[in-house]
């Protein structure tokens, strides 16, 4: 494994979420250069290729494709009296 894949690992942590072939899954360490996941929903650990891995897409992200209400938008309308 080089420097540059060393790097990109060093921003995984315990427990992150990451996706390996379109799965789920959940980082658990680093052991003899392999990555050790446990897909979401399995009890078993398995060894993948750090550089496998993806990150899923973060949520601000996903919301910020979404259309929002202006900040300043009353929720309720007054009623005319």
């Amino acid at each position: 494994m080089d420097s540059v894949q060393m790097d990109a690992l060093a921003v995984v942590y315990l427990d992150q979420p990451v996706l390996h072939g379109g799965r789920r899954a959940t980082f658990l360490h680093m052991s003899r250069g392999a990555a050790i996941i446990r897909y979401w929903g399995d009890s078993h650990a398995v060894a993948v290729p750090p550089e496998a891995l993806t990150f899923p897409p973060l949520k601000s992200a996903a919301r910020s494709e979404r259309p929002l209400a202006a900040r300043d938008e009353p929720i309720t309308r007054d009623s005319a009296v």
